[in-house]
């Protein structure tokens, strides 16, 4: 999105086009990433999933031992998203840091007041496939927190894009972990499978959102561990992000891997996913 004063932003409970807010170079978001975030997709004006993205909010809160009102963070998302309501696809940036440090130090030694920052801004869902590259997983040990501690991420997904490629498929221990921003899914033997959730991953919004979408037609998925080698013989891999949906992998740069166009197990994965996004707005 461009920096402009179109785009609303909340810091703190004031509302302002985002390139008028000013945050210290104390806060301990910028000093240490001692802060949590989380995305919300917006489409046609309402949130998908808000609940769900709020209960993760407060795992992430209590896990860095973070005290604060999450109504108050509710409400400044909802007003966020009120201004995007006449866009197609949209989100919501929602941020909360432990506070600013008045002298930067890793020991919180006083009482800080939490930092809350946020933005909307509008977002092209692309269902084109993609190239992805197999990079080793380097991150922390702890990717099951949604922090904006992401180096690791930012490391391989700009190897990746440097090679010409759009997303990386991270590895560890010889097995398929996630993307840098999203989780994966593949089409193997005739199933669909995703890596099975451990500290590594992030238990992500949309892929919850996907499987309950898959489970409601009657289409199992295999949550364990996935080896490389199944990269040997998988017929469909992509990705699902809140920002992304529902992204089919083309091919791989560092492997043989190329997309099965014929696959129907994805394509009814996909047609399922569109239709519970539908079926979740008639509902809401």
């Amino acid at each position: 999105i461009s920096m402009s004063n179109s785009i609303q932003g909340v810091y703190q409970g004031s509302f302002m086009p985002l390139n008028e807010i000013r945050v210290s170079p104390l806060s301990r978001a910028y000093t240490f990433s001692d802060s949590i975030y989380e995305v919300i997709p917006y489409y046609s004006g309402k949130p998908l999933c808000l609940d769900e993205h709020i209960d993760r909010f407060k795992l992430s809160a209590d896990f860095l031992k973070i005290d604060l009102d999450f109504s108050v963070v509710r409400k400044e998302i909802e007003q966020l998203g009120r201004s995007v309501e006449n866009h197609t696809n949209a989100y919501v940036y929602y941020q909360i840091s432990r506070g600013v440090d008045s002298v930067r130090s890793h020991i919180v030694k006083e009482k800080l007041i939490p930092e809350r920052f946020g933005y909307a801004g509008e977002v092209t869902l692309s269902t084109d496939p993609i190239i992805a590259k197999l990079n080793q997983d380097n991150r922390w040990a702890h990717c099951n927190i949604k922090t904006t501690s992401l180096l690791g991420n930012v490391l391989n997904m700009n190897d990746a894009y440097s090679d010409g490629c759009n997303e990386t498929i991270l590895i560890r221990d010889n097995k398929i972990v996630e993307g840098g921003a999203c989780n994966i899914f593949m089409t193997y033997e005739n199933q669909i499978y995703t890596p099975s959730l451990e500290e590594n991953i992030l238990p992500g919004v949309t892929r919850e959102f996907f499987i309950s979408s898959l489970q409601k037609r009657n289409i199992n998925v295999k949550q364990v561990d996935c080896p490389v080698s199944f990269l040997d013989s998988v017929s469909t891999i992509w990705f699902t992000s809140s920002t992304r949906g529902v992204q089919p992998i083309k091919s791989i740069l560092n492997h043989g891997y190329e997309m099965d166009p014929n696959d129907a197990l994805f394509r009814n994965a996909k047609e399922a996913f569109t239709n519970s996004i539908r079926d979740y707005f008639q509902d809401h």
